[in-house]
This record gives C-alpha cells, structure tokens and sequence, in this order.
C-alpha cells in the first residue's frame, strides 16, 4: 500500500511541471488561432545589433494618444500626476478600428476598465501628458529579421510604408510579422 502512494507522489511530483509548462502556450496559441488580425503603422528604431543580428525595435504610432481620446476619469487622474499626483504605469487599454484610409488600425479610445467587445490592446500607460498626447506602450517591441534586412525596413519606415501585422485576443498581442 505504501508502495502505490510513493509511486502516485513520484507521478505527480514529474507531470506537475509539463503541466505547468503547456499551460504557458494556451494564452498564445489561443490567441494565434483565434485572435483578430490588425495593422498598426510602426516606426523602427535600430535595425540591427552585432549579437542579435537584424532585427527592428519597433515603435508604433498608436503609442501616442491625443488627449481627447482619453476616457475623462483616466485623464483626471493624469492631470492629478501633473500636480505632483506620483503612480507606476498603469495597465490600461486602448480601443482599436479599422481605418480604410490608411488600411490600419487606429486609436478610438484609451481606458482603465477592460473593453466588453470589440478590438483592443492592454498597454501600459505612462502617467503624463506632453504636447496633449498621452504615452503608451505596447507589448510588442522587436522584431528579428534575417540577415542584411533591417536596412531594407528601416528605409521603409522613413517612408511611412512600414506596417505590423498582429494577432489580438482579449487584449493580447503576438507580432505576426513586419512588411
């Protein structure tokens, strides 16, 4: 009877641990499988690195917020950081549409209180307001590219012709590729 329990203890104690590792692949592959797919327009930053190789350090226009897209409880609370109000970056979401215009997705709203449907993104919100945007940070920051690419993309980026394809699910982002 000891022996049985012993050996039940010994199973546990070795599944325990590839449970919890394909745990940590559910959220995104969840979300490469049926995440929503959106453009963001990027500018790149350093395109490439001597231990890394090429890759772009991204930088997306929908980082920077206009003001009035802030919800009005959200922006008091960063006019109050503006008094001397100190706080951490928030997590806080941006709501996202499609715009034909430019074939990306735009900034419709900034929030505390996550979105019931729709397109969105959780970010960090860094609690200041310079030239009436606010600052934000989406969790997608590099990009690794093949060898002798990154210049290729980087002129692109001058040119405004670079955009970002990604995966979203419930606010959750995976960088699909940069075009």
């Amino acid at each position: 009877m000891k022996n049985l329990t012993k050996n039940k203890l010994f199973l546990i104690s070795l599944l325990l641990p590839i449970i919890l590792l394909l745990s940590m692949t559910i959220k995104p592959l969840a979300t490469i499988n049926y995440g929503e797919t959106i453009r963001l327009q990027t500018v790149p930053v350093d395109p490439s690195n001597i231990f890394y190789g090429d890759y772009v350090d991204l930088d997306f226009e929908a980082e920077n917020i206009p003001v009035n897209l802030v919800e009005s409880s959200l922006r008091k609370e960063l006019e109050d950081h503006a008094n001397g109000y100190s706080e951490d970056d928030l997590k806080v979401y941006i709501r996202l549409a499609y715009s034909k215009e430019t074939d990306t997705h735009q900034v419709t709203n900034l929030s505390k209180s996550k979105p019931k449907s729709g397109t969105y993104l959780k970010v960090l919100l860094h609690p200041s307001i310079y030239e009436e945007k606010v600052r934000v940070s989406i969790p997608i920051e590099q990009y690794y590219l093949e060898d002798d690419t990154g210049l290729e993309l980087e002129d692109k980026a001058r040119k405004g012709e670079l955009i970002a394809t990604i995966k979203v699910r419930n606010g959750y982002a995976i960088l699909r590729s940069v075009e």
